[in-house]
This record gives C-alpha cells, structure tokens and sequence, in this order.
C-alpha cells in the first residue's frame, strides 16, 4: 500500500480508503490506485480491511458434523443467499464438541466476520448469548435455553407426532425408539413428541439412547434385541441411525417392512434409493440456511426479530413401513 502511495504521490490512508471505502475518494483518482495496484500485483490483505473497516464480508457456519449428509444442504442454503448479497462462507465443524465449538467462535469473532450462524453443540451456552452483543448471530436447527439470539428451526417435535400417527394408523401397537445424544434440544423435541403421541394412541414404547450417526443406530438396535418381544415398529432419531438399524435387522434376518417397520428424520438423498426406501420426515434443509442468512442480514440493518423462526415438517411415506403383520412380529432382533 506504501508503495502505490509514493508512485501516485497521494497518502497512504487515500490508498486505504480507495479499497475499504471507495465512496470517499474521487473515481478518476480511485481508477489510478486500482490501476498502478494491478501494476504491482497488490491484493488487499482481507483481514486488515475488516479491521479498518470494522467488518468483514465473512459469514461463519459452525455445524456439529460437516459428514452427516443433513448438513451439506444447510451449507448450500446459507452460500447460496449470503453470495446474492456479496457475503463469503467460513464452514467449520465442532464434531459436537462444546470445546471446539467454543474456540471456532472466538476465531470467526477475531476475523470480525458480518454474521455467525450456529448449530449449536449444546442446549445451554451463555457464551453464544455474549458473542451475540457484538456480531449477528444465529442458533440454527438447535433452541439454546434462556438465549435470546435469533433462531431457525424445524418442527421436530410435530414431525415425530407424525411418524407415530403413521404407524397407529397402520396398526402398530408397540414402537421402539432410538434417540438422539443428550443435551441437544433436535433430540428432546423429537423424543417429546414420541412420548406424546405414542400416549395419546395408548402405543407401548420403550427407549434406547443411540446417537445421530449409523454405528449409533447399529449399536442401539443390538442393544436393544432383549426388548424385541412384540415390537412391530422403530422409530430412528435421524436418517444415518435408521441406517444403522436397518443394517443389524438385515444381519439377524429380521424383514423390514414384512416383519417390523422402520422409520428415520431428515429425508437425505439415501433415504429414498435404500432398499427398501426409507419413509422419514423431510426438514426444509437448505430454506433452514438461507433464512438464517435473512436473519443475519436483517440484524445488520437493525431489523432484527427475536422471534423464534419454526418451519414445517413434512412425514414422506416409503417402503420401510406397512401395516402391522401380527404373525411375523419378531421375538427378538438378536435370536436369528
């Protein structure tokens, strides 16, 4: 930047302003910087123009599990939308840790980026409340407690009210549930909203705490083979441990939708080209990140609601359910 000062005999802070603020320096001279910075192969040092500036173009995504295949559409979304309004996209993965999450946050703070958008490693996190003082920030798919940041979600709990009024409707009289990782309020709402319906439908069920990835839903449906005695449906936390439970039914020759039923949520791309296809709930993905960007954008302009945004589920039925076949139910998923 000194350079290009002393070759066109102007300050170095005319030069500064010619990139950060344009709108202050007069086009014929701005044209001559910009030209003589072509010349010199000068490239602007992001990092420090967000220092002057007090912002930067950056908007920072911290997801919990870049691999699982729910969030990549949520990534898509939030690009698609900060790039119409000229913002860029720092993805980071906090592999559901707190610890990490934590340390992403106070680098995308020390960048200065425009906005945070946060799927959130837990349900209560006051430094996610402090950071909001000072940058836009976002809980996205998650509710934070007590936390009055701007948030997207889901309905979870109605799209597992939907799943249970599926299968009563097929006449299935006892579920099992595999549930999502503690702490997470993805996993108490759609728990919450098993409960609720199951008895509402007088439907027995039991629980077995798996997690949200396959080996969890493999793990979970192995522990849970004791228990089996007249269960006729499995209700999964997420689409990867409906996989995982698929695959252990298949190992023990268990027949899925002959002999017990199975049932996901997100409805990634797999859900619908497994065999046999898996009926779940479909969340709105990729609308769920591109209105977290409206969200970010509206703070910027002061116009910032703290109202909770909820987007609807929808239940997509596949061939992974069917009506109840008392004669096939299995006695154990374990004793094959």
């Amino acid at each position: 930047m000194r350079e290009i000062a002393r070759k066109l005999g102007v300050s170095t802070s005319t030069v500064s302003r010619a990139f950060s603020k344009p709108e202050m320096v007069r086009p014929e001279l701005r044209e001559r910087i910009l030209r003589m910075a072509r010349e010199l192969d000068y490239k602007p040092n992001p990092i420090a123009r967000a220092m002057v500036r007090g912002q930067s173009d950056l908007i920072g995504l911290v997801v919990p599990d870049i691999t699982n295949p729910f969030f990549p559409a949520i990534v898509r979304g939030v690009e698609d939308e900060a790039r119409k309004h000229g913002l860029n996209l720092i993805v980071c993965n906090s592999d559901g840790q707190v610890a990490k999450e934590k340390q992403y946050l106070h680098s995308l703070h020390d960048l200065t980026v425009a906005g945070v958008i946060l799927a959130s490693a837990s349900r209560r996190d006051a430094y996610v409340a402090e950071l909001a003082t000072g940058i836009p920030v976002v809980v996205m798919d998650r509710r934070l407690v007590g936390s009055l940041v701007s948030q997207v979600n889901a309905d979870n709990y109605g799209g597992s009210k939907a799943v249970v009024d599926h299968l009563a409707g097929l006449g299935h009289r006892k579920l099992l549930y595999l549930s999502g990782p503690p702490m997470i309020s993805t996993t108490e709402d759609r728990l919450r909203g098993f409960r609720d319906q199951c008895r509402l439908h007088g439907i027995d069920f039991y629980v077995v705490r798996a997690g949200f990835g396959i080996d969890d839903g493999y793990a979970a449906m192995e522990k849970a083979s004791p228990m089996m005695d007249g269960t006729t449906g499995v209700v999964c936390a997420n689409d990867l441990c409906a996989f995982g439970a698929l695959a252990r039914l298949a190992e023990v020759g268990i027949l899925v939708p002959d002999q017990i039923s199975v049932t996901g949520f997100d409805d990634i791309a797999f859900a619908r080209i497994l065999k046999p296809s898996l009926t779940t709930v479909r969340q709105p993905a990729y609308e769920m990140g591109r209105l977290a960007v409206t969200a970010i954008l509206d703070m910027r302009h002061g116009r910032a609601s703290r109202r909770p945004v909820v987007l609807p589920t929808e239940l997509v039925i596949r061939d992974s359910t069917a009506v109840r076949n008392a004669s096939a139910e299995p006695s154990s998923a374990g004793d094959r």
